[in-house]
């Protein structure tokens, strides 16, 4: 009695790769040129990869400044601003304006009722 023992094994998994995969795809050796191109064109990328995040982080510090200095133009804008209205509020100001000027004296002040501001003539 012979057996005939029929093995699936790697060979079958090889021609089945074989069958759907031409063999001109299959049959590439690499060359050292092969790896020294995919090595440039991988640091090419990754150098690319940096200066885009880079460029992003530089671009973002700028608007931060550009926006701080901004923002101090505008603080001294209103400190002066300020300043002309506590002039302009200022007694000094206030005695020297045309209606003041034209204003009349009260003669002698006599208030009804002890600390109230209620006063008679």
């Amino acid at each position: 009695m012979s057996q005939l023992v029929l093995e699936r094994g790697a060979s079958y998994q090889k021609s089945l790769l074989r069958r759907i995969i031409p063999a001109r795809l299959l049959n590439f050796e690499l060359s050292p040129y092969f790896l020294i191109v995919s090595l440039v064109i991988f640091v090419c990328l990754l150098t690319m990869t940096t200066l885009i995040f880079a460029t992003n982080e530089v671009t973002k510090g700028y608007m931060l400044n550009k926006l701080d200095a901004e923002q101090q133009g505008l603080v001294k804008e209103r400190e002066i601003k300020d300043m002309q209205l506590s002039k302009v509020r200022a007694l000094d100001a206030i005695k020297n304006t045309s209606k003041v000027s034209h204003m009349v004296r009260p003669g002698a002040i006599a208030f009804v009722h002890g600390e109230t501001v209620v006063v008679s003539r």
